[in-house]
C-alpha cells in the first residue's frame, strides 16, 4: 500500500480515516501511475459530521473519460444563466435541469444530481451578488468558469454506493477500496463530492454518526498564539515553536515563480513550470495542515478546557505582520480546535483579547509600559517579571475563571 507522506499521515492521526483505493479492473477509468508506480486513489473520510476527502491521482485516459469532464457542467451553468431571471427557485431547479437535458443530448450521460448541484451553485452565486449590492458592499458579479476552473461535481444521496471494498459512482465506474479501518457501526454516508485540486482528484464523503467522547478531563489551560512562539501555555508547558513553512520556502518559491515568468504564455514549457509551482504551494499547505492537525489533536487529548483569544484576524492581517500571521494560520488552528473539541466532548472558551499581555497577573495593574519589549514583561507596580507571552496565556486562563478568583494562584501553580 502506497504511503501518503508526512502531511497526509498527520491528517490520519488527526481523527481522519484514510482509505487507499484503486480503480478496479472492471472500472471505466484508468489513472496514470503515481506513488511508487501504483494507480491509487486515497480516500480520506472524516469522523463526525465533517466533509472528508478522496485523493485521486492522474487523469482518465480511455474513451469514456469525457464523462468526468467538467465541460457539461459548465454548459449547463451557461444555459441556465442565459435565462431571463437569474434567481432560481430550489423547487423549480429540477424542471430547469430537465429542460437543459432535453436541449443538450450529451447531458444524458451525466447524472441528474450533478446538474442540479450546478444550478444550485449558480443560484447561490447570484443571491450573494444581489445581497452584496443591497448591503452596499463590493458586488463582485459571478465569474464565468471555463472547463479548467470547474473542478467539482456532487451527488446528494444517490448516484453512488459504498459497499465493502468498492465505491460505485454512477456513469463512471467502480472504485476498489483498501480500508485502513472500517466505518463506525452507526454511520451513514449522506453525500459525495468529487473535486479536482491541481493534478489530483478528491472524493469527499459527508458521513453522519454519533461520535464517542474522550474520557472526562479537569485539566485547563490558556493559550496565547503568536508569530515568535506559535503557542504559549499558562500551565508552563513547553511552548510550540513557529514552524514558518511559507517563510522558509521563500527562496524556492521565488525561483519557481521566476521560471513561470520567463516562459511564453500558452507554451508547453510554461504549463510545466506552472505545475511545478502549484506542487510547491501544495507541499507547503500540506506541511502546515499536518502541523496544525497534530498540535490540535494533542491539545484536545490533554486538556478538558482550553482558553483562547477571540482575535480579529481579518483586521490583524492588514498590518505589518500580515505574512507571518497568514503563514501561522491561526484561523485554521482555531477551527480545528473547535470541531475536534465538539467531537471529543471538550470545552473551548474564547475570551476578550484586550490587554492580556499588558496586565499584571499578580496585582492586576494594567499599563502598556509593563511590556517594554516584545518578549519581556515587568510590572511597574509590583515588579513581577516574566515572558510576555506567558503572562498573556495566564490572563487568558484567568478570564475563564468565575469572578473573584485570585489570578495570582495561576501564576504560581
Amino acid at each position: 500500500m502506497a504511503r501518503l507522506g508526512k502531511a497526509r499521515q498527520g491528517k490520519a492521526r488527526a481523527r481522519l480515516t484514510i482509505f487507499s483505493c484503486e480503480f478496479s479492473a472492471l472500472g471505466s477509468v484508468e489513472l496514470e501511475p503515481i506513488f511508487a508506480g501504483e494507480n491509487q486513489w486515497h480516500l480520506f473520510q472524516s469522523v463526525g459530521r465533517r466533509i472528508p476527502t478522496v485523493k485521486a491521482s492522474g487523469k482518465p485516459q480511455d474513451e469514456r473519460s469525457s464523462q468526468i469532464d467538467p465541460t457539461p457542467q459548465r454548459r449547463c451553468c451557461d444555459a441556465v444563466s442565459e435565462q431571463e431571471s437569474p434567481a432560481i427557485d430550489p423547487v423549480g431547479s429540477p424542471l430547469q435541469v430537465t429542460e437543459v437535458r432535453a436541449a443538450f443530448p450529451e447531458f444524458q450521460n451525466v447524472h441528474v444530481h450533478i446538474l442540479q448541484n450546478v444550478v444550485k451553485k449558480l443560484d447561490r452565486a447570484f443571491q450573494g451578488f444581489f445581497r452584496r449590492i443591497k448591503s452596499g458592499q463590493k458586488a463582485g458579479f459571478p465569474r464565468f468558469k471555463g472547463k479548467d476552473r470547474f473542478d467539482s461535481f456532487a451527488f446528494n444521496n444517490t448516484g453512488f454506493k459504498l459497499a465493502g471494498r468498492y465505491l460505485q459512482i454512477s456513469k463512471i465506474g467502480a472504485v476498489k477500496l483498501r480500508l485502513s479501518r472500517s466505518l463506525p457501526e452507526d454511520s451513514a454516508v449522506k453525500s459525495l463530492v468529487v473535486k479536482r485540486d491541481g493534478s489530483n482528484w478528491y472524493a469527499c464523503l459527508a458521513v453522519e454518526f454519533s461520535p464517542v467522547h474522550l474520557p472526562h478531563s479537569d485539566a485547563q489551560v490558556g493559550i496565547d498564539v503568536g508569530v515568535v512562539q506559535y503557542a504559549t501555555f499558562s500551565d508552563g508547558s513547553e511552548p510550540i515553536a513557529n514552524p514558518r513553512f511559507y517563510e522558509d520556502a521563500q527562496a524556492e518559491l521565488r525561483r519557481a515563480q521566476r521560471r513561470v515568468a520567463r516562459r511564453k504564455r500558452g507554451s508547453h514549457r510554461r504549463r510545466k513550470a506552472v505545475v511545478l509551482l502549484r506542487k510547491l504551494h501544495e507541499r507547503i499547505a500540506n506541511k502546515r495542515n499536518d502541523f496544525l492537525h497534530k498540535q490540535t489533536t494533542a491539545l484536545i487529548q490533554k486538556y478538558g478546557t482550553i482558553g483562547v483569544e477571540n482575535l480579529n484576524i481579518a483586521g490583524m492581517v492588514q498590518g505589518n505582520c500580515s505574512k507571518q500571521i497568514l503563514d501561522a494560520s491561526w484561523g485554521t488552528w482555531l477551527r480545528m480546535l473547535v470541531f475536534k473539541a465538539e467531537e471529543a466532548g471538550r470545552r473551548i472558551v474564547a475570551v476578550d483579547p484586550r490587554f492580556t499581555s499588558q496586565t499584571c497577573p499578580c496585582c492586576g495593574y494594567k499599563d502598556a509600559k509593563n511590556r517594554p519589549t516584545q518578549a519581556e514583561f515587568k510590572c511597574l507596580d509590583c515588579g513581577f517579571e516574566a515572558n510576555a507571552d506567558f503572562v498573556a496565556s495566564v490572563n487568558i486562563s484567568a478570564r475563564m475563571e468565575p469572578l473573584g478568583v485570585n489570578v495570582g494562584r495561576l501564576v504560581h501553580a
